[in-house]
């Protein structure tokens, strides 16, 4: 199995570029970009820009929120115990945080549960419920997870505990399309049929600050105290990788303002831990990439609890070693990830077969990264990728995939129900458990019934604009700035320069993983650009190679007091030719 190459492709979206251009006062190439985001008028782009606060969504538009406030409401008046389950996640986590830190304001007849990872699974379950009966409580509120527990709720209603679902989750539907809703007083779920939530592609942390925020307004509480949480709304959105456009995109570009200095013990002792203490600008890749896998550490490896107790740390000197404890379960999982990695693409390239779907058995890995590992396999190979663990119960396996476009995953394992003991998921990523015995036979069925087309196991690359480089000016860098954050549905930009020579190469970094250039134009233009990979592998590829095109971004290199234009590149193909010595 060799290592995927991307096609790249240019967008060729028309709009009058030029006028648009004087009447925003913009580059036109932010307009080409702007307009490849699917903006199409003067306003559209206005109000991307401008981008306040205001334009959130009132709470009041979320189906269930008068309900859900009414509710809720009536039992912090009746002083009712009220216990609030999130999940293991950085969503569940922020979700469970802003409502227990927001109600506390309110109660003091409040408590939390997070579901064990390994020995409870995903969401409420029964054991959750059968304790809240023991321990009195009068009001399960469940937080990124409960749309889809009917059993588990109609259980709850049966021991006499109501119970408030407030998810982001997919509504489950029975095989004629109507919605199968829990068993609940109230369910908060902007996906709802007949929602008048205008962006239902908000994470469940979100749904939870904005019903905090449509409580906080019922009881004239001032509105900065559920804007203080607004920081957790925001790592959550990134993390959980929903789409940053409208709403979205909003509420994180005022978190990360935020969070450049945030009040949070916890999190200021986060950011000190990862050495983002004041960085600025702190960007959306810092949360997806730096804060949010420590935050999940606690629920990969040990428990989600861990993260929790951090937000709600009341001092510097109760923070740190938590904040610490989460640094190390997360260095302990990188180097379990790259251990798995390695062994992971082993199996890959000896397959002796080009197989559509890959399926790769790590019997030791942890079974909580083994949907990192088959995304990272994806990434390498562009296959809708499977890694099974072995399971705790003698002779079962767990498996996690994830998937690439036109390969609907949780459809496909569905196809091979008569082989697995359990499966879900969605046309992205999906799980299951088996027999350790059925594990090659899912592998063959999978394959066999892949109808996967060739193009499709080809990974597209979108580029924006093929740009020299000599165009690029502080100015333009600067206003590129403000489409931030970057992330899923509003992509870093992307540019591209053919036929570049290579003046000069090397290696940096102790582990060796970037790789400096000097290049020079057609122009004569010379210009400075790094790349994030394995030097070595890359050099080896190099060989005597002098000229290649690139996809880039440009940025402003400051050393030593001295600016200069970078260039960061995110693909390369060489052509033919000698490089000159």
């Amino acid at each position: 199995m060799k290592e995927a190459k991307r096609d790249w492709y240019l967008y060729q979206k028309r709009a009058d570029f030029s006028e648009l251009s004087e009447k925003l006062g913009i580059d036109p190439v932010t307009v080409r970009i702007l307009r490849n985001r699917e903006l199409h008028t003067e306003e559209e782009i206005r109000s991307f820009l401008s981008a306040p606060l205001s334009e959130l969504p009132s709470p009041l538009l979320l189906p269930d929120a008068i309900r859900f406030a009414n509710i809720l409401n009536r039992a912090l008046a009746e002083k009712k115990r009220i216990r609030i389950v999130g999940d293991y996640d950085v969503d569940g986590v922020c979700a469970a945080y802003i409502l227990y830190r927001g109600l506390s304001a309110l109660s003091e007849n409040l408590d939390y549960e997070i579901p064990d990872r390994i020995r409870d699974g995903y969401g409420i379950n029964r054991e959750i419920i059968r304790r809240a009966k023991e321990d009195g409580v009068g009001l399960i509120l469940t937080c990124d997870n409960g749309i889809s527990a009917r059993e588990e709720l109609s259980y709850a209603k049966e021991l006499g505990i109501p119970v408030l679902v407030t998810d982001h989750h997919d509504i489950p539907r029975d095989s004629e399309g109507r919605e199968l809703l829990p068993e609940a007083l109230a369910v908060v779920d902007p996906k709802r049929e007949g929602s008048r939530y205008p962006f239902p592609e908000i994470c469940g942390a979100v749904v939870a600050w904005k019903l905090l925020l449509l409580l906080y307004q019922m009881k004239n509480i001032a509105e900065e105290e559920g804007m203080r949480l607004l920081p957790f709304a925001a790592i959550a959105t990134v993390c959980d990788v929903m789409p940053l456009r409208e709403e979205n995109r909003i509420l994180v570009k005022y978190g990360l303002q935020a969070l450049s200095d945030p009040e949070n013990p916890g999190l200021r002792a986060l950011l000190s831990q990862s050495g983002l203490s004041g960085l600025s600008p702190l960007r959306a890749y810092h949360l997806g990439f730096v804060l949010g896998p420590c935050i999940n550490a606690g629920g990969r490896l040990e428990s989600a609890k861990t993260a929790l107790r951090l937000f709600l740390s009341e001092s510097p000197e109760e923070a740190e070693p938590l904040a610490q404890k989460l640094k190390e379960l997360n260095e302990q999982r990188k180097a379990m990830t790259k251990q798995a990695c390695e062994e992971a693409f082993r199996q890959a390239e000896e397959e002796k077969e080009d197989r559509s779907v890959l399926l790769l058995y790590l019997p030791k890995l942890h079974e909580s990264l083994a949907g990192i590992v088959a995304g990272r396999v994806r990434e390498r190979y562009y296959r809708p990728s499977f890694i099974v663990t072995r399971a705790q119960e003698e002779g079962m396996a767990k498996g996690s995939g994830r998937s690439i476009e036109g390969y609907p995953m949780a459809d496909k394992l569905a196809e091979q129900k008569e082989l697995l003991e359990r499966f879900g998921g969605h046309p992205m990523a999906a799980g299951f458990s088996l027999r350790e015995d059925k594990i090659d036979a899912l592998r063959s069925a999978l394959n066999k019934d892949a109808e996967i087309p060739p193009e499709k196991l080809k990974e597209k690359l979108w580029i924006d604009a093929a740009m020299p480089f000599s165009y690029v000016t502080e100015k333009l860098i600067t206003e590129l700035s403000r489409l931030e954050p970057f992330g899923k549905g509003n992509e870093k930009p992307r540019f591209a320069e053919r036929a570049l020579r290579i003046l000069s190469v090397r290696v940096l970094g102790q582990k060796r993983n970037a790789v400096k250039f000097l290049l020079l134009s057609g122009e004569g233009r010379r210009a400075e650009a790094i790349l994030f990979s394995d030097g070595d592998r890359f050099l080896r590829e190099l060989g005597e190679k002098r000229l290649m095109d690139i996809v880039y971004y440009p940025e402003i290199h400051e050393y030593n007091g001295r600016k200069s234009l970078q260039l960061i590149i995110s693909d390369y193909r060489f052509r033919e030719g000698r490089r000159e010595p």
